[in-house]
């Protein structure tokens, strides 16, 4: 029998690289795969892998009458799936959907754990919420990193300081990424205007969710925070960091941030929360962490950050950037796709 073919659920995603980068890697590693889709939905055959990514959309719909039928279909998919022979797994990058949690999530996603045959998680913190909010055992539960985005977005050249007339030698704060109430930039504003500190800046770059206010923004400006309320193209999204001297993250709440990596990536130090699993992405030297329950922890870390040692810090982080190599990430997963120890790796 040759090798079984990986239908990515989904293979590539115009929001997120996550899952064209472990594509490409696994491709690399000797596999076949292919985008899965409505219509792939009859293509895996047996032995052919199924591996999914954000299943919510696949369950939800506009009312509870079409969840309920919505949700019907999907489950007797996958049981059709394990029944021919078609191996299931499921990464899971958020424990809840973005939208929130409901019961309905609660079933649905306990349920799709039971069918798998594996669930990835991308770090310790969330397999043990995982294990636990699902009632699942620990060892059907896999850590596999999230990899990192190294050369995944080029430099378009923008001089993103001049465009926001940001001073060359201010220190600059930034928060980029989808704005909304559980991301904390409200949070970081305050810290930032009781900071007082007349040679930093801060940048607040991303699309804000609808019906979502900025205007708290508008209370504490003396000039120094800048707003781009947009989606950052991908072609400038290097451009915006390289601009950074440190990426702020205050999150409220978090199972795993592609942002914090994102920031690594391109060797930008981190300020996050010790929340979720950011304390296994930022470790020591790559950033700081603050306790989310102190009401100065932000603040603090703000002001610490500007006595961190750049060239240390880039050595910290090329170090944690080693351990999110795609290769060796996708060795691990086909270990566990195939259930043997033909891709040696040291994750």
């Amino acid at each position: 029998m040759g090798n079984p073919t990986v239908y990515m659920w989904p293979k590539h995603s115009p929001d997120n690289k996550y899952s064209e980068l472990l594509t490409r890697s696994i491709e690399r590693n000797g596999l076949r795969v292919e985008h899965y889709d409505q219509k792939a939905a009859f293509k895996p055959r047996r032995g052919d892998i199924v591996h999914m990514h954000w299943p919510s959309n696949s369950y939800t719909a506009s009312a509870l009458p079409l969840t309920i039928v919505k949700s019907a279909f999907f489950a007797l998919l996958l049981l059709f799936y394990r029944v021919s022979g078609i191996r299931l797994f499921w990464t899971v990058h958020n424990v809840w959907p973005h939208s929130g949690k409901t019961r309905w999530d609660r079933v649905m996603r306990k349920f799709i754990l039971s069918v798998c045959q594996k669930g990835f998680v991308l770090s310790e913190a969330v397999k043990a919420e995982v294990a636990e909010t699902f009632d699942v055992s620990p060892g059907k539960l896999v850590v596999t990193p999230h990899g990192h985005y190294v050369d995944a977005y080029a430099s378009k050249g923008t001089d993103i300081r001049k465009r926001f007339g940001i001073a060359p030698d201010s220190y600059l704060y930034l928060f980029i990424g989808r704005i909304n109430p559980y991301k904390g930039v409200d949070k970081l504003v305050d810290a930032f205007a009781a900071l007082g500190d007349a040679n930093s800046e801060l940048l607040i770059a991303g699309k804000v969710d609808k019906g979502y206010s900025l205007d708290f923004i508008d209370r504490v400006n003396d000039g120094r925070i800048h707003v781009y309320p947009q989606f950052v193209d991908d072609h400038e999204l290097a451009d915006y960091l390289a601009a950074a001297n440190v990426i702020v993250l205050p999150y409220k709440q978090i199972s795993t941030s592609g942002s914090a990596i994102l920031a690594l990536s391109y060797k930008k130090p981190v300020i996050a929360p010790r929340l979720g699993a950011l304390g296994e992405y930022v470790s020591d030297g790559c950033g700081i962490l603050y306790d989310p329950d102190d009401p100065d922890g932000l603040r603090h870390a703000l002001r610490a950050s500007m006595a961190m040692d750049a060239k240390e810090t880039e050595l910290h982080i090329a170090a944690k950037l080693r351990e999110l190599d795609w290769g060796r990430i996708a060795g691990k997963m086909i270990q566990v796709y195939t259930g043997t120890k033909r891709y040696e790796v040291n994750a």
